[in-house]
């Protein structure tokens, strides 16, 4: 039907009927929709900015235990003993058919330097990898006061600022939809990232603990891959820490840093502002398979 405009006539009451009708409709159901998404942000900012600054950035300030000293890392050291000596006796067994076949003094030498790998880690290991990861809590805690320019009572509401603020200002270059999509991505973030740093502190206890049991055999190829592999995701786990506090320092001085230029899109700084804070968080959550791998390439 070809439409002719409103008129009195007959045949052209439906098209004023329609016309009319929208835009009473856009009239008042407009801002209302406009109302409603503004509460649903102003909602989401608030929670994403409670949970940011009570469990967003706790994991900095999660101090490892002392493993030289802890009951469940000398626990499982003690109920364990009789696996290590199992397999400090196999591995001997396995040196003395070795020198009986080949005639060689090596698999002598090889079981030597098992016997004093095992002896030195179970005198020493706990206290070492104590040291390490006293260390790195501590540099993870200072980069990130260093970055803030806050203290460590200041530190969770300074950074909670510097991520939220692109978000309770989005610009024009921001909708409403993104700014609570990125709220909601947020929280998620948080929440996993002090999960993964909840997972650290035990699996150090734990790999502490079993430490001396995998050092036990290391004459053996077999023993020698299981023991390569202890250390190797125990260095992961100690380093996780800082390199996710090293992340989160570089992106909080990126966010700091001048307005986008004159003549840039109304929004584009806080929009790269907001970008880096939601990535600096997914970097530091992927950060520690990253790490894994680098360690120890054949982890899967």
């Amino acid at each position: 039907m070809i439409v002719l405009g409103c008129s009195w006539a007959p045949w052209d009451w439906d098209d004023c009927v329609e016309e009319k009708l929208g835009d009473v409709m856009e009239a008042v159901m407009g801002p209302f929709f406009h109302i409603i998404l503004e509460v649903i942000k102003d909602v989401v900012v608030a929670a994403v900015e409670v949970v940011l600054q009570a469990v967003g950035f706790l994991w900095v300030w999660i101090d490892t235990p002392d493993v030289s000293n802890n009951g469940a890392a000398g626990f499982i050291q003690v109920h364990t003993n009789y696996i290590l000596a199992f397999a400090a006796t196999i591995a001997v067994i396995v040196a003395a058919i070795q020198m009986a076949v080949s005639h060689r003094g090596e698999p002598l030498r090889d079981i030597l330097r098992s016997l004093m790998t095992m002896v030195v880690v179970s005198a020493a290991g706990a206290t070492f990898a104590a040291t390490l990861i006293q260390a790195s809590d501590e540099f993870s805690q200072w980069i990130i006061i260093q970055a803030t320019e806050a203290d460590e009572h200041g530190f969770a509401n300074k950074l909670a600022s510097l991520m939220m603020d692109p978000i309770k200002d989005p610009g024009e270059a921001l909708g409403m939809a993104l700014v609570i999509f990125v709220g909601i991505l947020m929280v998620i973030t948080a929440i996993i990232q002090l999960a993964l740093m909840v997972v650290r502190y035990g699996m150090l206890v734990l790999l502490v603990g079993v430490l001396p049991l995998t050092a036990a055999a290391t004459n053996t190829e077999m023993g020698m891959m299981w023991f390569k592999r202890a250390l190797a995701w125990l260095a992961g786990f100690i380093i996780y820490k800082p390199v996710a506090a090293l992340i989160y320092a570089t992106a909080i001085k990126l966010m700091g840093s001048p307005e986008a230029e004159a003549g840039a899109p109304d929004g584009t700084s806080q929009t790269l502002k907001l970008i880096m804070g939601v990535t600096m968080m997914i970097i530091a959550v992927v950060a520690l398979p990253a790490i894994l791998r680098f360690v120890s390439p054949r982890t899967s």
